[in-house]
């Protein structure tokens, strides 16, 4: 049995709206190093997107370095690494040949996915993120055009020196289908044609998947996101944030989500403009501190409501104007208006807007003009 930590999306470098995230990054991530030397496990699975940018800054190219370096010599855990779609090849792949030889195996390129990764009774293979012209190159067949296509024929090629006698598992970024959007992942292509299937990643004992954020974001027992480990976008806010715990073999498997501890909370407001500034609202949020996405009421006449806001809340970080709510009686109107003729409604719309009735001379013209338009629209 092989005991390992399943992670992905460290995004280091992220900004949500602007707010640098780096300090909240260090803060989990520290807690994510604590975890690794409380549990020992036999390895550690980082599934794609280790950078935000495909040019990171110098803070985020310090950050990530000492991550890995803690984790890999400092805590002696070996560690299992693709590029995902954010991610630049060239720059991670830097000290790729000295990464191996400390058991930090990090793959970005297609051909590496077909390398066979050994650690005690399991095999491993890191199939980096990828788009469908690399595989019509590599294979020479120009009918891989989506990345279901192109993602079957890789997998096939590595089901043919599959060692089926041994625990097989698979680190791939990709957006398999049925899975869970949120509004921080950068699509990887639009619409449905660009998903891959769940059946081809059958013959695997467990699939660690990175690219989407929400870690529950598809229901397979041996096909799992593990979810950043942060929030990047509000619509995350409601998401438990950590990583999986798994062990598994042949014959047996099991999986815990393992929380990390975040330094902010993400919190979205519909309220009254007023409401927010009540002590009894406010008890509820760390509000000096966490991050808000305001979406009021009530701001009708007030020039510039923001500087007020931020003087309680000073990480508001989005704040809109609420849609007013389209009242029962207008919801009524509405749908007594798809009932009734193109004759009933113009008649309607005279008599509200002149105050008397169509002459019967207006009525047939009216008519004159609705037959024509219908045979003009069945013609």
């Amino acid at each position: 049995m092989v005991k390992f930590l399943h992670t992905a999306d460290w995004h280091i470098g992220r900004k949500l709206q602007g707010k640098d995230l780096l300090e909240d990054q260090q803060y989990v991530m520290e807690d994510l190093i604590n975890k690794i030397d409380e549990i020992k496990p036999d390895f550690l699975i980082i599934a794609g997107d280790l950078y935000d940018r495909s040019v990171p800054s110098k803070e985020a190219t310090s950050i990530l370095q000492e991550l890995l370096v803690k984790i890999n010599i400092e805590c002696n855990v070996p560690i299992f690494a693709i590029s995902g779609n954010h991610d630049s090849r060239e720059r991670l792949a830097i000290g790729e040949a000295w990464f191996s030889k400390h058991k930090f195996y990090l793959h970005t390129r297609l051909e590496q996915a077909f390398e066979r990764i050994s650690y005690e009774n399991a095999d491993i293979y890191l199939l980096p993120y990828f788009e469908p012209f690399e595989a019509r190159e590599y294979f020479e067949d120009i009918t891989l055009t989506t990345h279901n296509a192109a993602t079957k024929r890789v997998i096939d090629e590595i089901y043919k020196n599959l060692d089926t006698n041994k625990t097989n598992i698979l680190v791939a970024h990709t957006f398999v289908s049925g899975g869970l959007e949120t509004d921080s992942e950068r699509e990887i292509s639009v619409g449905t044609v660009e998903n891959v299937a769940v059946e081809i990643f059958d013959k695997f004992d467990y699939v660690a998947l990175g690219h989407l954020h929400n870690p529950n974001a598809i229901s397979e027992e041996r096909l799992k996101y593990s979810g950043s480990p942060m929030a990047y976008s509000f619509s995350e806010a409601s998401q438990t944030k950590g990583m999986r715990l798994v062990e598994v073999t042949k014959d047996s498997y099991s999986e815990k989500f393992i929380p990390l501890k975040q330094k902010r909370k993400l919190h979205n407001i519909s309220t009254a403009y007023e409401d927010v500034f009540s002590k009894e609202f406010q008890q509820h949020f760390d509000c000096k501190k966490d991050y808000f996405s305001m979406e009021l009421s009530g701001m009708e006449g007030i020039t510039d409501p923001l500087p007020r806001i931020k003087e309680y809340y000073p990480n508001t970080l989005i704040l809109k104007q609420k849609r007013k709510a389209i009242a029962e009686s207008e919801m009524k109107i509405d749908r007594e208006m798809l009932t009734k003729s193109p004759f009933d409604l113009i008649e309607g719309f005279y008599t509200e807007q002149t105050g008397s009735e169509l002459t019967m001379g207006q009525k047939r013209l009216l008519v004159n003009i609705i037959d024509k338009v219908n045979q003009n629209e069945t013609n």
